[in-house]
Formats: C-alpha cells, sequence, structure tokens
C-alpha cells in the first residue's frame, strides 16, 4: 500500500509537469515554425510522432522506478531502526538487487531506442544524452554510500531538487525540441527556469522532510529538518522561498509571453483563484501559525495542473486534433477538475454572509 502511495502520488505530480513542458515545446515548435518557415524548429508532426512518447514515458517511469527502489534497497536498515515500511526488506540481498536492475534496464533499452529516432537536432541530442545520464547517477550518488547525500542535509535537498524537479523538465525541453532553447529568448527562460525549479524543488522537499522528521530522527537520517528544526525550515520556506518562487514564476510567465502572451491569462486566474479560495483580505489578521501552514503546497497546483492544461487548451486552438488529448490528460489526471470543483465550492462557502466580504 505504501508503495502504490508513492508511485500514485509521483503520477499526479511529477508526470503532469512533464507533460506540460512537452505541450510548451510543441507550442512554441507552432509559433516559430509558423512565423518563420523552414527557418526553425522542428515539424510539429515529428516531434509529437506517438512511438517517441510511448518510449519517452517508459524511460522514465522506468528510471524513477529505479530511483524509488534504489532508495528502498539503500534504506532497509535505517527503516527496520524507525518501524517505517519498506517494500524490498522482505527480500534477499541478491533478490533486491536483481529487483532494481530491471528498471534500470527497462529505461536505459527505452532510452536508447527513442533518442535514435530522426528530427532531433544533434546538439540537443548530445545534451539529451548527457542530462539522462546526470539523472541516473544523481539518484545513485543521492542514495549508495559512500556519498550518499540523502545523509548529507543540504547537498540531499539540492540533489532532490535536481533530479526530482529540474532535470526531467530540462530533458523533456531537449526531447521535444524546445524551439527557442537555441536563442537568446530561450537562455533567459532556461535562466528563470532553472533558479524557479531549483526553488520549487528545494520548498518540496523540505516539507517533505518536516512531514517525516520523526522517522527520520529514529533512523538515524541527517536531514535539514533534522539539523535545524521544523521551525526554522517554516521560517525559511515562508521568508524567502516561497516569495522567491512567485517572483520567478512571475518572471518566467512573463519571458514566456514575449512569444505567447495568452500564458499570463494562466497565472492570473490561477492567481485569483487562490486569493479567494484562501480569503486573501482576511490572512492580514488572521493567527499568525495559520497563516505560516496555509501555503505549504498549493502552488504545486500551478505546475501540476492549471500550467499544462491550459496550454492544451490553447494548443486545440492552433491544432483542433489536440481536443482528444486535451480529454485523455483530463481523464487521466482528473485531480485538476475535482480540485478545481473544490476550490469554487470552499470560495462560496467564503461568502456565506456579509461579515465574509
Amino acid at each position: 500500500m505504501f508503495r502504490l502511495l508513492r508511485i500514485s502520488t509521483w503520477w499526479n505530480t511529477i508526470v503532469p509537469q512533464v507533460l506540460g513542458w512537452i505541450y510548451f515545446s510543441l507550442l512554441t515548435n507552432i509559433f516559430f515554425v509558423a512565423g518563420h518557415p523552414g527557418k526553425h524548429g522542428v515539424s510539429l508532426y515529428a516531434k509529437a510522432d506517438i512511438a517517441r512518447y510511448i518510449l519517452f514515458f517508459i524511460a522514465l517511469v522506468a528510471i524513477a522506478a529505479f530511483g524509488y527502489l534504489l532508495n528502498d534497497l539503500c534504506d532497509v536498515e535505517a527503516d527496520t531502526r524507525a518501524g517505517k515500511p519498506n517494500g524490498l526488506a522482505g527480500f534477499v540481498l541478491a533478490f533486491r538487487i536483481i529487483i532494481v536492475s530491471i528498471p534500470l534496464a527497462v529505461g536505459v533499452i527505452a532510452w536508447v531506442e527513442m533518442i535514435r529516432y530522426p528530427g532531433l537536432y544533434i546538439p540537443l541530442r548530445m545534451l539529451a544524452n548527457l542530462l539522462f545520464f546526470i539523472q541516473i547517477l544523481a539518484l545513485i550518488i543521492y542514495s549508495v554510500k559512500p556519498l550518499r547525500l540523502k545523509d548529507r542535509a543540504e547537498w540531499g535537498i539540492l540533489a532532490d531538487a535536481f533530479y526530482g524537479h529540474l532535470n526531467p523538465v530540462l530533458i523533456t525541453l531537449c526531447v521535444f525540441g524546445f524551439s527557442g532553447i537555441l536563442r537568446p529568448w530561450g537562455a533567459l527562460l532556461i535562466t528563470l527556469l532553472v533558479l524557479l525549479s531549483f526553488i520549487k524543488g528545494i520548498r518540496n522537499i523540505l516539507l517533505h522532510q518536516i512531514e517525516d522528521r520523526k522517522s527520520d530522527m529514529d533512523a538515524g537520517i541527517n536531514t535539514v529538518v533534522t539539523k535545524y528544526g521544523p521551525w526554522r525550515v517554516i521560517n525559511l520556506i515562508n521568508r524567502f522561498l516561497f516569495p522567491a518562487e512567485v517572483g520567478f514564476l512571475i518572471l518566467l510567465t512573463l519571458a514566456i509571453c514575449m512569444h505567447i502572451p495568452p500564458c499570463i491569462i494562466c497565472l492570473l486566474g490561477f492567481g485569483l483563484m487562490s486569493y479567494l479560495k484562501f480569503s486573501g483580505w482576511k490572512l492580514g489578521y488572521a493567527d499568525r501559525r495559520l497563516v505560516e501552514f496555509k501555503f505549504t503546497y498549493f502552488m504545486n497546483d500551478y505546475y501540476e495542473a492549471w500550467f499544462p492544461v491550459f496550454l492544451l487548451v490553447f494548443l486545440c486552438v492552433f491544432r483542433h486534433g489536440f481536443v482528444f488529448l486535451l480529454i485523455l490528460h483530463l481523464a487521466l489526471f482528473p485531480s485538476f477538475v475535482i480540485k478545481l470543483a473544490k476550490d469554487f465550492k470552499a470560495i462560496r462557502d467564503n461568502f456565506k454572509t456579509e461579515e465574509d466580504y
């Protein structure tokens, strides 16, 4: 059950974000190819080849499974001390290694087959291969001794932010031919994306460490939270990471709007919905501790739901064939519709009486 919960969490959080940047790459291809026919970008239809999608996601899922299983393999003793469930604890070492090796082999084979497809710029192909290799290396040094960055507090959160949030996005942009990546605009966008992804990733892993602080202490794992305490970490998130994340997201959105202006609508809509949902006009006199815990994960809704769905809707305006993909996306990731319905209900509840206005 614990393993299924982790896989479900990964499916509903990381995968939609990766899909969002695939949609973004396709959208920029449309804009650049339409504006400069025959000179820039890659054919939309070549990049949307179904075989490449399938192989890419096989590689993505398999390498993520390798990372999870490798982490469990290296945490068997620590999890036993902490009384934490571990899916590999009941097997002998040789069988554990085989279980961990299978998804690694599947991921590498799928990647090799996928990257051979024609139509990808040689520099992007080389960069994608390098980033894929670094992804595997990062997963190994995060969990395996003697480096085991997981036990090295600050290094652990940087590694997690890199392989869990930043690098998958960079790999995706390379594989699906982000047309602006070799332009000055693309350099600006990538710079802002790197900063935003690192901050977002650090925020997420710190919140996860706060939730797991008791089991981490029992297991003897040296995390930032066990080292500095949960309240200092909460203060770091609320006073620095959260404002910086919002700032870089606004800058990134403005950079995107230089070529895709309607993207500002998505951020404004999300901001307005969040303000109404959290009764933003009341925050000035709300309980301080309540406010500190109010904005923990809500920004993830933008990356995991609003952004990819908006890009798909916008793609449908230019290519009506993407309507099927929009329906499929909402079917595979229904959390957007479910959360949107809950948000509207929360907003309605916020305006029940005159005192609520």
